[in-house]
């Protein structure tokens, strides 16, 4: 995993969490399903072996009592823990306007899975751009918020329950239908007489939240027009919004929601998220800080690890490089035949002059890497500089950085001249994904895989490879990836199916096509 699980002794924990009493882990000791042993959509996803791990520095955190400052030092809703010391849990709705105390219909299952969701180690899609110690104050900041609105509380529980249903079984799945409730919380609200939600807060907040979890549940169910319907949902919001004055806490899920936005569009959403326009507000805010600063007081002993720091700020231009790489996806997608019209004269004069300038802005955006990647990619960030711990992960996320990259180009070329052979750019894009991924491979323990971010990029490799060696290798390193992407198999099979169409017709072959005679729809590569 790229993004670095922070290990961190109990002087970390209390800095992220508020003492309480430790909670048993709720996770049941069965058999971990087999995700292949499924059927239809249940084959796209299950992430569930990388979503939880009981020896989180967090299994000795329980639901608190004390306020908490959200990421931008506020002593907000979104900062207050769930009480759970009876058998029902209150629940009072103060962001949603003609809502009153709730009991919580089932308080011993929802209270196991709020507990279960404590325990949550950063989800896949974010984990290789996320530093493991935001998604731990962002894990608190949510469970505070589920105190405060039966919206986020409802989202939370949905996310929760699919993981677990996923990891321990459908013997497990609640009666209950949390993914309505807090759909339907979402719906009342938008007609309801509530606050401006051009103006700052803590509804707004809820729905941000809201919407990222459903949107989130939706692309791991494979329910790809739902995703699509949660995710254009919150761009109406955010557009309504003014972009300075979003709170920290905001644009942390907004930057997430971007995250699903960039995979759900090669599936046919709209990307909608993925503007050019919404880079400076999405992608190159400064990142939230995790305690309140007072620069007018007396200089106080920092607290907490000082390669926690380090690591957050060399990695931090790296999520930007990535962030702006997930743009070019979005760009790309939109002028694929799925997105618009295609195989007229005047279609495709327009698509290559589109093709032209996305071309260009890839080229600018490498002139524009962060200074360190070149070094981290050549393996030169080493001791005395920085720890072996450290430089393994920066070099690790950097090589997938600049992979995703190199896969945009050929993703380009597939898109917009598709009968045309390989250009250089498009030909050297192969060797640099190539090379980087027999780089990370070579670090990988025995029992490890590459990030599940490399899967695109190996999709892309494998479209354009024609020897049977390497073909081997690639489908080797996509089906090793099961451990991190329960969509690793299935990508193999498309892969192959690829392969041996392209090989048929001696061209080129629509991979989204590819998915649809194979499985009746498309999912999203992670």
């Amino acid at each position: 995993m790229v993004a670095r699980k922070m290990t961190a002794d109990s002087n970390t924990s209390d800095q992220i969490l508020s003492q309480s009493p430790s909670i048993t882990d709720p996770s049941p000791n069965s058999a971990m399903l087999d995700p292949m042993n499924s059927t239809g959509v249940d084959q796209i996803f299950d992430y569930a072996s990388f979503m939880w791990d009981v020896g989180d520095v967090l299994q000795q955190a329980s639901f608190g009592t004390g306020p908490i400052l959200g990421l931008d030092g506020e002593d907000s809703q979104a900062g207050r823990f769930v009480r759970s010391t009876s058998t029902e849990v209150a629940i009072h709705d103060k962001s949603s306007p003609g809502t009153s105390c709730l009991t919580d219909p089932a308080p011993t299952e929802n209270h196991r899975l709020m507990d279960y969701f404590i325990h949550a180690v950063t989800p896949p899609i974010l984990a290789e751009v996320e530093a493991q110690k935001k998604w731990l104050a962002m894990r608190q900041v949510l469970v505070g918020m589920a105190s405060a609105s039966r919206m986020v509380r409802w989202a939370v529980l949905a996310f929760s329950n699919l993981i677990l249903v996923r990891r321990e079984g459908h013997w497990l799945r609640s009666q209950q239908n949390h993914y309505d409730n807090a759909l339907a919380e979402v719906s009342s609200s938008a007609g309801a007489e509530v606050k401006d939600l051009s103006q700052r807060s803590p509804h707004r907040e809820n729905l941000f939240a809201t919407l990222f979890l459903l949107s989130y549940v939706d692309i791991l169910e494979g329910r790809i027009e739902a995703a699509h319907s949660n995710l254009k949902r919150a761009y109406t919001i955010f557009q309504k919004g003014e972009k300075s004055e979003f709170s920290h806490v905001e644009r942390q899920f907004l930057q997430w929601l971007r995250l699903l936005d960039a995979r759900a569009v090669s599936a046919g959403g709209e990307g909608l998220f993925l503007s050019k326009d919404d880079e400076v507000t999405l992608v190159e805010t400064p990142p939230a800080t995790f305690e309140s600063c007072d620069l007018s007081g007396p200089a106080k002993e920092p607290d907490g690890d000082v390669e926690d720091v380090l690591f957050q700020v060399l990695y931090q231009p790296g999520i930007v490089f990535f962030q702006k790489v997930e743009s070019f996806m979005g760009r790309i997608s939109l002028i694929d035949p799925w997105h618009r019209s295609r195989g007229t004269v005047e279609d495709e004069i327009e698509v290559m002059n589109i093709g032209t300038s996305i071309a260009a802005d890839l080229r600018t955006l490498y002139k524009q890497r962060p200074l360190l990647m070149d070094y981290a990619v050549a393996g030169k960030l080493t001791a005395p500089f920085v720890s072996a711990h450290l430089a393994s992960a920066v070099t690790r996320a950097f090589r997938t950085y600049l992979s995703n990259y190199y896969a945009s180009r050929i993703h380009l070329h597939r898109v917009a001249y598709k009968t045309l052979p390989l250009t250089r750019e498009a030909t050297e894009a192969l060797i640099q994904i190539r090379r980087l991924a027999r780089l990370i491979v070579e670090t990988l323990d025995t029992d490890e895989a590459l990030p599940v971010n490399m899967l695109w990029p190996l999709l892309m490799l494998g479209s354009e490879e024609h020897n049977t060696q390497e073909r081997a290798w690639i489908t080797a390193q996509i089906l090793r990836m099961e451990k991190v992407a329960g969509n690793a198999k299935i990508t193999a099979q498309v892969l192959e199916e690829v392969q041996a169409r392209q090989d048929s017709t001696k061209s080129r072959v629509d991979i989204r096509s590819v998915m649809h005679a194979i499985f009746n729809s498309s999912f999203a590569i992670v």
